[in-house]
Formats: C-alpha cells, structure tokens, sequence
C-alpha cells in the first residue's frame, strides 16, 4: 500500500481526501495545511492524522498530494521531493515558468513522480476523444475548439481570496489550454485577446486565444464567464475524415464523418466515473509500475507556458512564439 498525505485542505484539496477513499493500492495517512484548524477539522472529517508540521507529514509517507494555493507550490513539492515523496501538484503547476523549472529538478533530482492535476485529461469523455483521434478515426487532426465559458451573471466582482491573486485565465482556464496541448501537441504561436469586461486591470474576465502547433494543427480556446448566455465546455475536434464533439456536460462524445448528415453518439464505458479518482488512481499507478504520469512536470510547464504566452499576447497586441 502506498502511504499518501495531503498538503493543504481547502477547496480541492478537500476534494483530493474524499477521492482517495476509492483509489485502490493507497493509504490515505494524514493531512497538514497552514490552518492548523483547517487539518483537525479534514483529519476528524476522514478519519486521518493531522501532522503540526509538513516534514512531519513527509517523513510517514511515500506520497504527498500538494493542493495549496497556485503560487505556494513550488515550496511543498521541493521539500517532498528532497525527502524522497512522490508528488501530485495541482494545477497550476505554479505562477511562474522558473518555478515549475525548480519543481521538475528537485523531483529529477530526487528520483520521485511528478504528476500535475490536469483533470480533464481523466474524463472519460476526453480519454474516449482521445482514443478516437489516435486510432484515426477522423483522421488527420487539422482543427481544435474548446469551451471553458460560463453563463454571464452580473456583476462579475474580482476574486476576494487567495484565487483572485493569480488571474483566472491562469487559475482555471489552463485546464482547458492544457487539453489543447494534448490534442495539439506542441505550440508554436499564439495570438490572443485577454481582458476583463469587468473593468479589473488585474484579473481578467475573459479570454479568446488562437494557437497554431508544429504539426499544423490550429486551436481556438474560448474561457470566461462573461462569453453570452449559452456557456459551454464542450471540445471539437476537426480532422480530414471527420469531426468530434466532445461534451463536458453529459460525458458523451458525437461522431460525424465526411459524408454523414447526422451525428452518432458513442458513450464511455466508464462514463460516470470521477475524474479526480482517476488521476490519483493513475498517480498511484505509476508509483507501483515507475511508470511516467499521463501529465508529468513538463506537460504542466507546458500548460502554463501556454497561458503566460496568451497574456503576452494580449498585453501587447502581438502574435507570440513559443520556444521549439
């Protein structure tokens, strides 16, 4: 059994102790957070310890899940990797490249599992997508649209905690830049427009960004919540034989191919399953098997290159290229 902790347990990393009841081969051990209230009250609530210090936490297990605010990452997941602990580090891997940079070396160096919490990619929906497009069901993939939109509620008002500190693009929309990234590929530019309808100069509302990868591929992501009334958070996926909707909203995917009027519904046979169990199912999986994760450091730095060059973009009103 793996022995796994959690660093930080508000927002998702509550969601982390409630999903690691049902990843098989794991021991959920104990928690830590600053909040020394906030680890008594998720240590009662699942039956766990709750460590005063996190060296403390380190020393009792074999994994951590770090699930602390955006910009306090880098921290934990060095002082986890130095003590021989695998890591999960929930997105975004950090605010900053030279961080994530920090991050991938102590876990290289530390010879420890890295995996970013990227969990879209655990949807059955989008593992279904995905399987399509490599068995060349739609063939070549030229074209790439995906959704992150809420329906508008006025007044949007910025973000008086800790999450309004990163920016949302940053802080939510890179899971969908992300997805993007693993159908696409890797990026070569990006042009984008990145604001707030709010009127908040230092946290944006909305953004429409274009990205075109190395294999032709182009990407249009739309993210925000003051995007019209519809919201969606559904992926198309255009390619030479066809076309793929992939929906969020009822973990079902939609086939049309060149030559059909009508679209088919394929459904995941795993299409209740939650997606949070999954990474940590996967997270432990590779633990045991010393496999790479699905999502390790570099695909995290990758999302959040993404994003930083979204808001190049936009804050100067150029198109961006991304390193090869």
């Amino acid at each position: 059994m793996i022995k796994i902790g959690v660093i930080g347990v508000g927002g998702m990393g509550s969601a982390h102790c409630q999903a690691l009841k049902d990843v098989k081969g794991s021991e959920f051990t104990g928690v830590w957070d600053i909040s020394g209230e906030a680890a008594a009250r998720a240590a009662e609530k699942f039956s766990v310890r709750a460590f005063p210090t996190s060296s403390g936490l380190l020393e009792q297990v074999d994994a951590v899940v770090v699930a602390t605010p955006g910009f306090v990452h880098t921290q934990p997941v060095v002082e986890a990797a130095r003590a021989g602990v695998h890591v999960f580090v929930e997105k975004p891997m950090a605010a900053a490249l030279e961080e994530c940079d920090r991050m991938i070396a102590a876990c290289r160096d530390g010879g420890v599992i890295l995996q970013v919490g990227m969990v879209l990619r655990f949807y059955p929906v989008h593992q279904l997508g995905m399987k399509l497009v490599r068995d060349g069901t739609i063939g070549d993939l030229v074209y790439i649209e995906t959704d992150y939109s809420g329906r508008y509620n006025a007044p949007r008002k910025r973000p008086e905690n800790w999450y309004g500190k990163m920016g949302g693009l940053l802080e939510n929309g890179i899971h969908k830049a992300d997805l993007l990234n693993w159908f696409g590929g890797r990026p070569r530019t990006v042009c984008a427009e990145v604001g707030s309808f709010s009127g908040h100069d230092d946290w944006e509302d909305y953004a429409a960004s274009l990205v075109r990868y190395l294999t032709g591929t182009v990407g249009i992501l739309r993210w925000g919540g003051f995007l019209g009334a519809r919201g969606s958070t559904d992926t198309y996926l255009d390619g030479t034989l066809g076309s793929l909707r992939l929906s969020m909203q009822s973990q079902t995917a939609y086939r049309k191919l060149v030559g059909e009027s009508d679209w088919t519904e394929l459904v995941p046979e795993n299409q209740k399953a939650n997606g949070v169990v999954a990474e940590l199912q996967h997270f432990v999986d590779c633990i045991r098997d010393g496999r790479t994760p699905l999502i390790d450091g570099h695909g995290g730095r990758a999302a959040v290159e993404l994003v930083m060059a979204c808001y190049e973009s936009g804050r100067k009103g150029v198109k961006v290229s991304l390193p090869n």
